[in-house]
């Protein structure tokens, strides 16, 4: 558990400096964490408002059905995206772009940790 909050810490803080690099200017690190901190409720509201709206009208218009999920994710994205450009002051595409690059410079950093050989941990006894 203690190694998800670190990543969550560390993608806050390098979504912070690349909305920072990004904005031209020091966006507020509170708004960040927020943005962070409140994307994954935005997520989940859009998506299953959507996805109950889209399966009510299913039943008058069937191929929105297939349609449904995707439909869902789409509007969830979204939400989230909007959270967070909302709560760091930039505009979505440069928050676009930043949770972009945070996502893929912390999927590189991951895979060369798990890559690398670490040294033995120490036992801990008390």
């Amino acid at each position: 558990m203690v190694e998800v909050l670190v990543w969550w810490v560390i993608f806050t803080a390098v979504l912070w400096v690349l909305l920072s690099l990004l904005a031209g200017r020091a966006v507020n690190p509170l708004g960040v964490f927020l943005g962070v901190v409140l994307a994954p409720v935005a997520f989940l509201v859009a998506a299953a408002v959507v996805g109950f709206l889209a399966v009510a009208l299913g039943v008058f218009i069937v191929p929105l059905l297939l349609l449904a999920p995707l439909l869902a994710l789409l509007a969830g994205f979204l939400a989230a995206l909007f959270v967070v450009s909302a709560l760091a002051s930039v505009d979505v595409a440069r928050a676009f772009i930043a949770l972009l690059l945070a996502t893929v410079l912390l999927l590189v950093l991951s895979g060369l940790l798990w890559r690398s050989p670490l040294p033995p941990k120490l036992p801990i006894h008390f």
